[in-house]
């Protein structure tokens, strides 16, 4: 007769070599959870700020956008209404866009009062978005799909293209979206409520996703949760309300909200959207790039919704800008897209439609569109000893800068303004209507000419009008001349 053990025996011996191979993959996973994270945002914030301020040293950045920012954060530092000359005379900002979040880097540009410090803090605010991502990831999907989400997160055209673009106000959007979308996928709808409801202080139109995740709390939720959810949403559409109709334009020259001329006739919007979405032009080529991001797998989830009323409105605007993949529109749609990725994976496993083939084939195409994109992306110049030289416009720019008092005013040509806006005040050349001040020095590129407000012939015609009205050629180095009142 064979020995055989008991099976109370049997039944406690099992749970206890279960329990301890389930706590020792716990320790595993706790131990990805830090590490994936903290690696990548050490990673990803160096290089992001290396890839800005390059920018600034090669010309790249210019006076629309990042002067008004340096202008706009340089007066809340002075604690000052914000103010930005380039945009008109003492214009307060906040009658442009509804942005007073960026009063958090004053103390930061009082320390150091560069340019640099913007575009430093845009690129450690949108590396901090891979932290909750990734560790979500990490939990909920593995190691791999964590790496993975990290890699696709931080190499995305979206931050890539507004990193290669000045700084802009939704670099605070991102990680707060991040923070929120990953809270939202989790269930943690407390902390979900809490990173959405200041997202109404990046900008006006913020207060659309506000409505969107508001709606879905409410949605997936019962009870007290569910009034939060509701809350949240009204708390979003009263932002809208007040900021369109009453702060912008109060604040503004005109008195009105100058960005809502953008946006023609809702039915006017529609239809030009959706013939240009068949027709094929940038808008699709915007769709289909958002879509690729995360393989696809991102329309799996319901999380994608919260990306609709960013996405509408770009497309409805009569802005063709808007509807590009360049620029920084489509920054906060990273962290939304992802987060819809990681819930999509998670539904797929826990409902049994994505096989565990299937999702290693998606994790594979989101590594692979990171990867395959990367030589064409603006990061792909740090990789070339040319990528990090400075550009001997902007050596002269700043010896120009230098020779000039302090307390002088200047107009210079959008591309040069960056160089010169944090030592002297500053306007863009030519100037515009809104733009009543007497410089005494006038900087322009002739060299290579910024294109806006005019064209090449527009400059000439305003060095022209100004050498005719008592200025006088100081210097001309580079293709940078400068005038003299």
């Amino acid at each position: 007769m064979t020995a055989t053990r008991p099976p109370t025996e049997t039944a406690a011996a099992a749970p206890s070599g279960g329990a301890r191979r389930q706590r020792e993959m716990l320790r595993r996973v706790r131990r990805a959870d830090i590490a994936v994270p903290a690696i990548a945002f050490l990673l990803l914030a160096p290089l992001y700020s290396a890839l800005s301020v390059v920018g600034q040293r090669q010309l790249r950045t210019s006076g629309f956008d990042l002067g008004i920012f340096v202008q706009q954060v340089a007066s809340y530092a002075r604690l000052d209404a914000p103010t930005s000359d380039l945009l008109g005379t003492g214009y307060n900002t906040l009658g442009d866009h509804f942005s007073p979040i960026t009063a958090l880097l004053a103390p930061f540009y009082r320390l150091a009062p560069v340019p640099e410090t913007l575009l430093v803090a845009q690129g450690v605010l949108f590396a901090v978005g891979v932290v909750p991502l990734s560790r979500w990831a990490c939990r909920s999907l593995g190691t791999v799909a964590g790496i993975v989400v990290a890699l696709g997160y931080g190499l995305s055209w979206g931050l890539q293209s507004a990193l290669n673009f000045d700084f802009h106000e939704i670099a605070f959007g991102v990680p707060m979206l991040a923070f929120a979308m990953a809270a939202l996928g989790q269930g943690h709808w407390r902390a979900a409520v809490a990173w959405t409801l200041p997202l109404v202080f990046v900008k006006e139109d913020m207060g659309l996703t506000v409505i969107v995740i508001g709606a879905l709390v409410a949605w997936w939720t019962t009870g007290r949760t569910r009034i939060l959810g509701l809350a949240t949403a009204a708390w979003g559409a009263a932002w809208i309300v007040l900021t369109i109709t009453v702060l912008i334009p109060l604040l503004s020259a005109d008195d009105a909200y100058g960005q809502g001329s953008k946006l023609p006739p809702l039915g006017e919007g529609i239809a030009d959207t959706t013939h240009g979405l068949v027709s094929g032009d940038s808008r699709a080529a915007t769709v289909l790039l958002l879509l690729a991001v995360t393989g696809f797998a991102a329309l799996r989830s319901p999380l994608t919704l919260v990306a609709v009323p960013t996405v509408a409105w770009r497309f409805l605007s009569d802005n063709t800008n808007f509807w590009k993949p360049i620029f920084h529109y489509n920054a906060i749609l990273m962290p939304i897209l992802f987060a819809a990725l990681i819930d999509a994976l998670i539904r797929g496993r826990r409902d049994m439609h994505l096989s565990p083939r299937a999702q290693r084939v998606v994790l594979a195409a989101v590594a692979a569109v990171a990867l395959v994109a990367l030589p064409f992306q603006p990061l792909a110049r740090l990789a070339d000893a040319d990528g990090w030289r400075v550009d001997p416009q902007v050596t002269t720019a700043r010896a120009v800068s230098a020779s000039i008092p302090s307390g002088d005013r200047v107009s210079a040509s959008n591309n040069l303004v960056p160089q010169f806006v944090s030592d002297h005040p500053v306007s863009v050349f030519p100037q515009r209507e809104t733009d009543s001040t007497t410089p005494e020095w006038i900087v322009v590129n002739i060299g290579r000419p910024a294109g806006w407000p005019k064209d090449e012939s527009g400059d000439n015609t305003a060095i022209s009008a100004a050498l005719a009205h008592g200025y006088s050629v100081v210097s001309d180095v580079n293709g940078i001349l400068v005038l003299r009142r």
